[in-house]
């Protein structure tokens, strides 16, 4: 009995039509971000925004949510663009992204860090959850992707080394234009609209 209640919940909270709604609205977001307005400077390091709606479905709809963007947005994504077969590796970045901000707005700051005085949060958050990404998942992510799927003949380890070095130099840039977006966008969309959505039976 009570574990049909705590299913009937998550069903109830996660996936109801409100989440899946503003979940398809931010997946297509991040896939427009992610596929049409980024930058592949090489065959290891593409340049984008598209972390900014994954994080913003952490912070708004808790971490179950911020990792089923982020993962569907990769594999759309994916097809969209004609790549092939779909890479599991390449979406562990993403999904770090969204499950760590939904931690860190729904388990650790317990708030929707809208307010003015949250703002150390949202930075906070998405300056830690970018650095993961880029520096970690993302890193070995892509350097695995170059080697296994793009058939580059390099040793991993100097892989990963070439590929940290492009990286140093472009993503703290993009960490802190996410930043940003981030907090103008919560700050500005949060109360006067998600709050009013989410708070609707």
């Amino acid at each position: 009995m009570e574990r049909s209640k705590n299913k009937k919940s998550l069903r109830e909270t996660v996936f109801s039509t409100r989440n899946l709604v503003m979940m398809a609205a931010l997946i297509a977001i991040q896939i427009i971000l992610a596929r049409f307005f980024s930058i592949q400077a090489s065959e290891t390091l593409r340049i984008s925004f598209e972390s900014i709606p994954v994080i913003l479905a952490g912070l708004w709809l808790g971490p179950i949510c911020g990792g089923i963007v982020a993962v569907v947005a990769d594999i759309l994504g994916t097809i969209i663009q004609g790549y092939g077969a779909w890479f599991p590796p390449l979406v562990l970045g993403p999904l770090s992204v969204g499950v760590l901000s939904g931690i860190s707005a729904k388990y650790i700051f317990r708030s929707s860090m809208a307010e003015t005085k949250d703002t150390w949060k949202v930075v906070l958050t998405v300056v830690l959850v970018g650095i993961l990404n880029s520096f970690l998942f993302g890193l070995i992510g892509s350097t695995l992707y170059s080697i296994l799927i793009m058939g580059n003949t390099t040793a991993f380890p100097a892989l990963l080394g070439m590929n940290l070095v492009q990286r140093l130099a472009t993503k703290p840039i993009t960490i802190a234009v996410d930043t940003v977006v981030v907090t103008v966008v919560n700050r500005a969309v949060y109360k006067p609209v998600v709050s009013q959505i989410l708070s609707r039976a």
